[in-house]
């Protein structure tokens, strides 16, 4: 780093010399010593600290635009001398000059930003919402709008302050809420985009109707599963609802329209050796093929053998199709409705998923030789269907009814376990 020390350094540069002498301190000083009360203080104060230093970098920036610092790199433009001198991206750059130019004629917003009492973020979104304000809001109370909106930023942040900018603008011009409704609906979208390792990006954007109702149909299916032996849903948000999604996908499939005669599916291939192999043992096995071309695991395969949208395709040893399931043929309406009436959701010991939420799961896998017979079938929800393939869960199956046997760094013992509601009907019988 460049010294910024020089015979009669500028009061500017001395601060910052200071600051750096400061963070010196700081990270000699033992952390692990500060008492918890004192140390919560401490990453509050830092926090506004960091607001404070982001508005000197804003006023500074602006400084050197006025200064034309970038004809020192012979740079076009200051954020793009930013970017080469101290590698900042050029969009931020330009968001910290903007910031800058708004806050000139924002001084109480400026000097809340300065004091460190809202964030770089809640400055730009004070400063936009009274730039958005309509024409009907009487000026005399721009210096009102700007106090409630600097207080939902110092109180709640900037999601606050869009909040309150919008019941604003709806006071005064109730026409707008129509015209930005109308203006969401127009740029919805949403996009798939395969990537070349065959996984699926997923962004978009949906107006406040629309996106209320996905919310209300994900929300459910993305709940917390409940915890087994103390232990849980180990999933993070995002990954809850990806699996919603794609729940909700399952769920739908069957009153989509027919494409040449089937409703929507994917194929996949794979090889008799291949799924022989593995259920000896074998760890090396060659994967199964999408009809998209990606490969997929042979433990995979294994799974969206049980019940799925996904379509086996069996080949022997010279290529030729062995057997190809097919969604009736692998579970037979009858058998499910009979799976539907025994289990009446996820049989797994403690989880309450309904039964159009659930896969029918194989106890002994049908790539091993089990048979598609309620005897040997039990209901699954997604996440339970993926936790018994992968996690060491083994299900038997006991006068009839499925019996979950835990892996041993669950219970050491094995001991299976039943879900409670096939108790609860043992005892009315």
């Amino acid at each position: 780093m460049s010294s910024l020390h020089v015979d009669q350094a500028h009061p500017a540069a001395e601060a910052v010399a200071s600051m750096n002498a400061a963070l010196d301190e700081f990270a000699a000083a033992p952390l692990w010593s500060i008492p918890t009360r004192e140390l919560a203080d401490l990453v509050v104060e830092l926090e506004k600290v960091s607001n404070r230093l982001d508005a000197a970098k804003v006023a500074s920036l602006a400084q050197a635009e006025t200064s034309l610092v970038r004809t020192l790199l012979a740079a076009k433009t200051t954020h793009g001398w930013l970017k080469a001198a101290a590698d900042v991206p050029s969009w931020m750059g330009r968001a910290r000059l903007q910031l800058a130019h708004q806050l000139d004629g924002r001084p109480a917003t400026a000097a809340a930003f300065s004091a460190g009492e809202i964030t770089m973020g809640a400055a730009t979104a004070v400063c936009n919402a009274i730039e958005a304000l309509p024409a009907s809001v009487p000026a005399a109370m721009t210096g009102e709008v700007e106090d409630l909106l600097l207080q939902a930023a110092s109180h709640y942040g900037s999601r606050a302050v869009t909040r309150t900018a919008m019941n604003i603008t709806y006071r005064f011009a109730p026409d707008v809420l129509e015209e930005q409704e109308a203006a969401a609906r127009q740029n919805r979208f949403v996009s798939l985009t395969t990537r070349a390792d065959g996984t699926v990006a997923l962004r978009g954007l949906l107006d406040k109707e629309a996106g209320a109702l996905a919310i209300a149909v994900l929300s459910p299916l993305a709940a917390p599963m409940p915890a087994v032996d103390g232990i849980p849903d180990p999933r993070e948000t995002g990954a809850r609802y990806a699996d919603a999604f794609v729940q909700l996908c399952q769920l739908a499939t069957p009153d989509l329209p027919q494409v040449r005669g089937e409703r929507p599916n994917v194929a996949l291939t794979v090889s008799w050796e291949s799924l022989e192999a593995k259920a000896a043992g074998a760890t090396d096995c060659a994967p199964g093929m999408l009809d998209t071309g990606i490969p997929f695991s042979i433990e995979a395969t294994r799974r969206v053998l049980c019940d799925a949208n996904v379509i086996p395709i069996v080949l022997g040893s010279h290529g030729e199709p062995l057997d190809v399931g097919r969604l009736t043929r692998v579970i037979p309406t009858a058998i499910r409705r009979a799976l539907v009436a025994r289990d009446q959701g996820c049989a797994f010991p403690g989880c309450d998923r309904p039964p159009s939420w659930c896969d029918a799961h194989h106890c002994k896998y049908w790539s091993d030789g089990g048979e598609t017979a309620l005897c040997n079938l039990c209901l699954l929800c997604s996440y339970h269907h993926d936790v018994v393939h992968h996690d060491g869960w083994d299900i038997t199956m006991i006068n009839s009814m499925p019996w979950f046997i835990p892996p041993a760094w669950i219970d050491s013992d094995r001991r299976p376990r039943q879900h409670n509601r096939y108790k609860i009907r043992a005892l009315r019988t």
